[in-house]
């Protein structure tokens, strides 16, 4: 078992992370990324939705895209289907 530090900075920093990002991100006709962040999307690697707390005032939509960059780099950039806007999070 691992101690708990005590120490709340540490906490709240960890948990953010992976915490989303606003992206720039330019779309195809279907609704997938082409660019994200001024960059190419080469490779479209997955893509998945979620549908959570559709019973509230504030549910969650959104579609999910795990994409590889023409940089190389591996990202996952989601539509906030609420409110219209793409975020971005580090891919694996």
């Amino acid at each position: 078992m691992v101690a708990h530090s005590g120490n709340a900075r540490a906490v709240r920093t960890a948990g953010r992370l992976n915490e989303p990002r606003p992206a720039r991100v330019e779309s195809n006709f279907d609704g997938t990324p082409r660019q994200v962040n001024h960059q190419t999307v080469t490779v479209l690697r997955e893509e998945w939705r979620v549908l959570d707390r559709w019973w509230t005032e504030e549910p969650v939509v959104r579609r999910y895209f795990e994409v590889v960059l023409e940089s190389g780099e591996h990202t996952v950039v989601f539509h906030d289907g609420a409110g219209g806007r793409w975020f971005t999070q580090p891919g694996a």
